[in-house]
Order: C-alpha cells, then sequence, then structure tokens
C-alpha cells in the first residue's frame, strides 16, 4: 500500500476530531455554535452507517436550529450552563470528564492512568506542565491528543513521508483509542445523556461512542491490511 491508497477515511476524521474536542474541552462560543449552525454536521463527520450517529446528529441539528447565538441570550446562556453543570461544578458534576474517575478503583482523580496518559503525550513530543491545573486524562484533553495525531498523519501523507512512520502513528493512536479513550467514554457518554438538560449535549454524548468505536474499528482495518501485504 502507498500513501496515495490510504482510504480517504484518514482524510476526512480530523475535522470531526477537531469538533469534538473543542465542545468538551471549553464551553462553546458564540462563533463555534454559529458557524455548526450553518454546516450539514454530517459533512463534518465520516460517513458512518449507524442509526445512532444518524440520530445523534439530527439531535444537535435541531438543537442549533433558530435564531444566531449570542452571548446573553438564552439559548446560549442554556448551552453554557449545561457544560459547566455537566463538567465542571459547582458542586460533583455528574458527568466527570476525567478517566481516571471511572477506570480506577477508588473513582479519584490523577491515579495510574493520569500517568500513563501523560506519558503517551510526552512520547509523541506534546507536554502538560504539573502546573496546568487540568488532568491530562480529561476527555477534551484526550480528544484533542488523538485530533493533533490524525493531523500528522495528514500532514505526512501529504509530504510523502515512509510508510512506516505514518503505520505506527496509526498503531499508536489505535492503542490509545483502545486502552484509554474507549476505556470509559460509554460510562461518560452515558452520565451525560442521563443529566444533559439540552439537546445539544444529549446529542454529542450519543454521537461521541458512536464515532471513537468506528474510528478504532477503522484503524484496525487499515493496520491490519499493511500488515498482511508486508508479510505476504
Amino acid at each position: 500500500m502507498t500513501s496515495h491508497q490510504f482510504p480517504e477515511y484518514l482524510i476526512q476524521r480530523t475535522v470531526g476530531y477537531d469538533l469534538l474536542r473543542r465542545l468538551l474541552i471549553e464551553e462553546p462560543t458564540p462563533a463555534l455554535l454559529n458557524f455548526l449552525q450553518q454546516q450539514d454536521l454530517a459533512t463534518l463527520f465520516p460517513a458512518i452507517a449507524d442509526a445512532n450517529f444518524s440520530s445523534a446528529l439530527e439531535r444537535v441539528q435541531h438543537a442549533l436550529a433558530g435564531e444566531p447565538f449570542i452571548t446573553g441570550d438564552s439559548a446560549f446562556e442554556n448551552l453554557h450552563w449545561d457544560f459547566t453543570r455537566l463538567f465542571i461544578g459547582p458542586e460533583t458534576p455528574p458527568a466527570p470528564p476525567w478517566e481516571s474517575v471511572y477506570v480506577s478503583r477508588d473513582k479519584l482523580l490523577f491515579q495510574r492512568c493520569t500517568q500513563e496518559v501523560k506519558q503517551v503525550y510526552q512520547s509523541c513530543g506534546l507536554t502538560m506542565s504539573d502546573d496546568d491545573g487540568e488532568a491530562p486524562d480529561h476527555i477534551g484533553f484526550e480528544l484533542d491528543f488523538l485530533y493533533q495525531q490524525r493531523q500528522s498523519v495528514a500532514e505526512a501523507l501529504h509530504s510523502g513521508a515512509s510508510l512506516q512512520s505514518v503505520m505506527l502513528s496509526l498503531l499508536r493512536q489505535r492503542d490509545f483509542l483502545q486502552q484509554h479513550t474507549l476505556a470509559f467514554c460509554d460510562a461518560f457518554s452515558h452520565n451525560v445523556k442521563t443529566h444533559a438538560e439540552t439537546d445539544f449535549y444529549c446529542g454529542i454524548a450519543q454521537l461521541l461512542p458512536v464515532f471513537l468505536t468506528h474510528d478504532a474499528q477503522q484503524l484496525n482495518q487499515v493496520v491490519g491490511m499493511e500488515t498482511v501485504q508486508a508479510t505476504s
């Protein structure tokens, strides 16, 4: 397989990760919401033949319909409040966005998986200071890492980098997805759907695990195809 034969999916998925990381790292801005309001959201993600994914996109699109979002207007403030209440507080958030809360025995922050995630970031040249004030295993940061790795693959394919280096990156991304992000995505998304007060975040929570599971399957397929061809 040459770089020209890579599935178009490997290029298309970058936008999906970019959108999801932006929506889960911090409150969406009026500019982002108004941009999404003008889009056919299905074109921002790879084609995924799953009824849950399609209905989730429709739910998000419906939540964005109406007047433009302006700071201070009720529609915008409702989304901001939903984000804050779900993921930040002031009380214990009902949908904590940290991997360690879901996979560690004591359900606490900054557990072993947090350090493992940080080490993966560092191995790829990404650093997070202990003074950043946020745990590296925040769902938004994990999505940001996967976005950046996918961006690197797209750039590598465009620049004609060796196929071996691209495949190693894809393998690393698949392993990170399976070992970390997918390890808590279902439970996190369930909490969001259970406690969200807006259709917008219910829809995001519905599409997130479908998108990530599909991405892991696609990576598995591409890596497996190359392994077979290399050994044949």
